[in-house]
C-alpha cells in the first residue's frame, strides 16, 4: 500500500511539475499579430510585408525562375512553379526527377531543360505524388519511357483524381477543400501591389498530364537507369504516403522531398490527411545518415557540402521535433489546443536557422492538429464542452460589450494598438450579427490585412488577405468547386455514394424508399433512404430489397443531376433519365438531396476557370 501510495504521490508532484512549468510559459512576448514591433518594407512586386522575411526567403525558395547546378550533370529547375523539377544527365539520355505541380510548370521547365541539355527525357522518377502533372509533356511523345516510383503512387493519383477534388480523408468534402486550395495557392490574390503575394505559391492552371508508373520500386531497391546506378527507398513521407528518396551511391547524392524550403508544414490551411511528424522526422533522420554530399530537394533549393547538409538536416528535424515534443509536453501540463498556439514556439537558435524560416506555413498553425490527431477536439475544460454557437455567443456577448456601437470602438482601438488578432475577434462578433453590416466588414478587413503584412507563412497571408479582399468586395472566394462532369461520368457509381451526404433529413423526414441507379456503362448502384440517412448499396441487385425505383441513364446526364446543372423533372421529361416506377415520386426523391448552387458556391479567378482537375 506504501508502495503504491509514493507512485501516486511521485506522479502527482511530476504532473504539478509539469503544469507549473508549462503555464509559466504564458509570459513570453506577444506576437506580431497583438503588437511586437516589426519592421514592414515593399517587396519588389509591392507586396508590404516583414523586411526579416524579404531578407531570409531566397536562402531556400525561389523568387524568380532559376537553373542551379548543385553537380556534374545534374540541374535543378526553381522558381517556374510551386515545385521545382530535377535533371540527371546520362550518356543516351536525361531523367527527371519530379515532373512538376501542373502542366503548365512542366512546358516552362522543359523550355529551361533546352537551354542546357538537347538529349531526351528518358526516364521519370516520381518523388511525390502532387508533382506528377507534367510526366507526358517531359516524354514529348515516347511512349516507351521509363516511369519510376512508390507501388501505390497510382493508385494514390487514381483515387485524388477521381475525387474530383484536393485530397481529403473523407473524399465526399473534396469540393470544399478543393476551394480552400484556391485561397492557399494565391488565387484572389493580386501579383503586383500591396496586397500581393510575397513568396510565390501560386499554381496557376490546374492541369494534369500524368504518366502512370510502369517501374515500381520498393524500399531499398537498386536499379540502373540510362546507366546510373541507384538505390530507391520507399519507406517515409512526408506530406505525402508515397514518397521516393533516390540515392546516388557512387556520387554520394540524395534526391528527396523531405526538406522543404520551411519548416515540416504538419497541418495545411488547406484542410488535408493528418501528417505524422514521426515519420517525416524519421525519413530525415534516416537521409542524415546517408551521409550525402549533395542534396537535391523537390522542395527547396540544393545543399552542397556533408556538413552543411548534416548541419542543415538536423537544424530540420530538430525544428520539426521541438514542435512534436513540445507540443505533448503541453498537453501532459494539461493545455488545450488554442493554448499549444502560444505555447509551442521555437526557440531564438532553430528559428534564426535558415531551413526553418515559417515562409510557408506558420508553427502556430501545428500544434492543434497534433492534439485534435492525439486527443480529439475536447480539451478537458468541461466549460467548452456544450459551447454556445459562434452567432449565439456573438448574441450575448455584444450587449455585455455596450452594443454594437461599443464593440466596433473597440476594435478601432485595437487596430490602432497594434493588436489585429483582438480587432479582428471584436469586429468577428458584430459581423456574425449582420454579415452585411459594413463598418464590421471594413474594420474586419482592415484587421485581417494587417495581419497579412506581419505574417511570414506564405498560406497565411493568402487566408488572410483573401478574406480581407472578400469582405471588402474586392474578389469572391468559391465555397466549393464540384467536379468537374468528366470526373463524375468516369465513375458514376463514385459520385452516388458521395451523393448520399447531401440528404436534408427536414425534407426526407419518414421515407422508406430504396433507388437503383442503372448506368448505360453497364455499372448501377443504389442508395437506401431510410428517413434522415441515404445507405449506399454497391450492389443493388444483390440487395436485401426490390428497388422502389430505378432511374436508368447515361453517366452525362448523371453528372447533370449531380451538379444541379439540371432538375430530375427536367431530365425525366426530356428521356435523359428513364424511370421505372412513379416518375414524379422519383423526382421527389432525388429533390430530398441538397443541390449546388454554382452561381453562389464557385467564383473562380479567370486564370483557374477553365482549368480545374
Amino acid at each position: 500500500m506504501r508502495s503504491l501510495f509514493l507512485t501516486r504521490l511521485i506522479i502527482l508532484l511530476c504532473a504539478v511539475g509539469i503544469t507549473d512549468s508549462v503555464q509559466a510559459a504564458d509570459d513570453a512576448p506577444s506576437s506580431p499579430y497583438m503588437g511586437s514591433p516589426v519592421e514592414l518594407v515593399k517587396a519588389p512586386n509591392g507586396a508590404i510585408t516583414r523586411k526579416d522575411l524579404l531578407e531570409r526567403v531566397g536562402d531556400f525558395n525561389w523568387l524568380e525562375p532559376t537553373i542551379e547546378n548543385p553537380a556534374e550533370g545534374i540541374w535543378v529547375f526553381g522558381g517556374y512553379g510551386l515545385a521545382p523539377m530535377s535533371i540527371i544527365e546520362a550518356d543516351d539520355g536525361l531523367i527527371a526527377f519530379d515532373t512538376g505541380d501542373t502542366r503548365h510548370d512542366a512546358e516552362l521547365m522543359l523550355k529551361a531543360i533546352r537551354t542546357v541539355s538537347k538529349k531526351p527525357i528518358k526516364a521519370i522518377i516520381y518523388g511525390h505524388s502532387h508533382t506528377i502533372a507534367g510526366a507526358g509533356v517531359l516524354a514529348e511523345g515516347n511512349k516507351n519511357i521509363k516511369v519510376i516510383g512508390h507501388p501505390d503512387l497510382n493508385k494514390v493519383v487514381k483515387r485524388n483524381l477521381a475525387g474530383g477534388g484536393a485530397p481529403a480523408f473523407y473524399a465526399e468534402i473534396g469540393p470544399y477543400l478543393t476551394a480552400r486550395a484556391l485561397i492557399q495557392f494565391n488565387g484572389y490574390i493580386p501579383d503586383k501591389g500591396p496586397d500581393a503575394y510575397v513568396v510565390p505559391t501560386n499554381l496557376g492552371a490546374v492541369d494534369v498530364d500524368f504518366l502512370p508508373v510502369n517501374t515500381p520500386v520498393q524500399d531499398g531497391q537498386r536499379m540502373n537507369v540510362l546507366g546510373v546506378d541507384m538505390q530507391f527507398f520507399t519507406k517515409y513521407g512526408s506530406d505525402d504516403k508515397v514518397h521516393t528518396t533516390v540515392w546516388l551511391p557512387d556520387r554520394k547524392i540524395v534526391f528527396t522531398t523531405l526538406l522543404w524550403s520551411a519548416p515540416p508544414q504538419l497541418y495545411s490551411l488547406r484542410g488535408d490527411v493528418f501528417r505524422d511528424p514521426r515519420e517525416w522526422i524519421a525519413g530525415l533522420k534516416f537521409t542524415r545518415d546517408l551521409n550525402p554530399e549533395v542534396l537535391v530537394s523537390a522542395a527547396a533549393r540544393p545543399v552542397v557540402g556533408a556538413e552543411k547538409i548534416r548541419k542543415t538536416l538536423e537544424q530540420y528535424l530538430d525544428g520539426a521535433s521541438f514542435v512534436l515534443d513540445q507540443s505533448l509536453r503541453g498537453i501532459l501540463g494539461g493545455l488545450g489546443p488554442d493554448d499549444l498556439r502560444h505555447f509551442v514556439k521555437l526557440p531564438p537558435y532553430l528559428y534564426n536557422a535558415p531551413p526553418n524560416l515559417q515562409s510557408y506555413g506558420e508553427i502556430s498553425t501545428y500544434p492543434p492538429a497534433i492534439y485534435y490527431k492525439a486527443v480529439g477536439w475536447y480539451d478537458n475544460d468541461a466549460a467548452d464542452l456544450k459551447p454556445l454557437a459562434p452567432i449565439e455567443e456573438a448574441r450575448r456577448l455584444v450587449p455585455l460589450i455596450g452594443g454594437r456601437k461599443k464593440v466596433l470602438e473597440a476594435a478601432n482601438a485595437a487596430l490602432g494598438k497594434k493588436e489585429y488578432s483582438w480587432a479582428a475577434q471584436l469586429a468577428n462578433l458584430v459581423y456574425l450579427l449582420d454579415t452585411q453590416d459594413k463598418e464590421a466588414r471594413q474594420l474586419k478587413a482592415d484587421a485581417l490585412r494587417q495581419m497579412a503584412y506581419v505574417s511570414t507563412g506564405a498560406n497565411d497571408r493568402a487566408h488572410l488577405m483573401s478574406q480581407a479582399l472578400a469582405l471588402e468586395g474586392k474578389t469572391s472566394i468559391a465555397r466549393l468547386v464540384p467536379p468537374p462532369e468528366e470526373v463524375i461520368v468516369a465513375a458514376p457509381s463514385l459520385y452516388v455514394d458521395y451523393f448520399r451526404v447531401r440528404i436534408d433529413p427536414k425534407k426526407s423526414g419518414d421515407t422508406d424508399k430504396f433507388i437503383r441507379f442503372k448506368f448505360t456503362d453497364g455499372s448501377a448502384a443504389g442508395l437506401h433512404i431510410r428517413r434522415a440517412v441515404a445507405e449506399f448499396v454497391p450492389e443493388p441487385d444483390n440487395y436485401r430489397r426490390e428497388a422502389d425505383i430505378t432511374l436508368a441513364m447515361s453517366g452525362e446526364s448523371w453528372a447533370k443531376l449531380y451538379l444541379s446543372q439540371a432538375t430530375p423533372e427536367d431530365l425525366i421529361s426530356k428521356g435523359k433519365i428513364k424511370v421505372e416506377g412513379d416518375s414524379r415520386e422519383a423526382a421527389r426523391l432525388i429533390n430530398l438531396f441538397d443541390r449546388y448552387q454554382p452561381e453562389k458556391a464557385v467564383v473562380i479567378p479567370q486564370v483557374l476557370r477553365d482549368h480545374l482537375p
